[in-house]
């Protein structure tokens, strides 16, 4: 199986499952992602969803080596279309769907795999991490959202140095520049992304994809735009939802709060 899932306690689990390619990714494998990451996204019982690879590596792009396709050929243009379609969608259910995601990444992370992880709300990375786009190397511009993303989280001119420049970026150099959100040893990333995961099942799931809806707004809307659909939001949840009021209820009475996700 080229991918591993797994659901226990509202984390959803999702591993890359080819450690002999280092998890490089094949067009059967898109399709099993995106179809998982699809249902996910409006599964109840799912609360955080994890993108993980499976041995040594997180994910080091598309695999070609499998591939009957002459690449030396160009592709028409619906084709091409059509491929990166597939590309596209799941890097927008990861930065869209109502609930929290974290990448849990160790050792390589290249091409359409550092895509998967900055289009991740929560990146928590391994000491022996590398970053590579190797779109560059490959002569190529990108795969969809990267530019996008990758802008957002370590700004402009980092961007067009990892597009252009190609090089590759280590776990401390990517801690500074902001595309990871915690640093750990390689012995205890498994348990940190759980523990982090579970934390974020435990939570207020309703206000979260509020937040998210927020802050994806931020990202490209005015400050008054972003205002009103804070205001909304804010008072959706405050008025209807059942975590808000418990949250009350919980202070009040001075315990934790019981979220339910709702």
């Amino acid at each position: 199986m080229s991918i591993l899932t797994k659901l226990e306690q509202g984390v959803a689990t999702l591993t890359l499952n080819r450690p002999d390619r280092l998890n490089a990714v094949t067009e059967g494998m898109l399709d099993e992602i995106a179809a998982t990451l699809r249902a996910w996204s409006i599964d109840a019982a799912v609360r955080c969803v994890v993108l993980a690879g499976a041995g040594r590596g997180f994910c080091a792009g598309y695999d070609l080596s499998g591939s009957t396709e002459d690449r030396t050929k160009p592709m028409r243009p619906d084709e091409a279309a059509a491929r990166m379609s597939i590309h596209a969608e799941i890097p927008l259910l990861l930065h869209r769907m109502p609930k929290p995601t974290l990448a849990c990444i160790r050792g390589p992370a290249a091409g359409s795999g550092l895509v998967m992880a900055a289009a991740c709300d929560l990146r928590i990375a391994s000491e022996t991490v590398k970053f590579k786009l190797a779109f560059a190397s490959a002569g190529r511009c990108g795969d969809p959202g990267g530019s996008y993303l990758l802008t957002r989280l370590i700004g402009g001119a980092k961007a067009r140095e990892m597009f252009m420049l190609d090089e590759p970026m280590n776990g401390e150099q990517a801690l500074s520049a902001g595309l990871v959100t915690r640093l750990v040893t390689d012995g205890s990333l498994d348990q940190e992304c759980l523990s982090l995961a579970r934390r974020l099942a435990s939570g207020p799931t309703g206000a979260y994809a509020a937040m998210k809806r927020n802050l994806n707004a931020a990202a490209v809307g005015s400050l008054e735009d972003t205002m009103a659909q804070e205001a909304m939001a804010n008072a959706q949840i405050s008025l209807l939802s059942h975590d808000a009021r418990e949250a009350a209820r919980a202070f009040m009475e001075r315990r934790q709060p019981d979220f339910r996700g709702y």
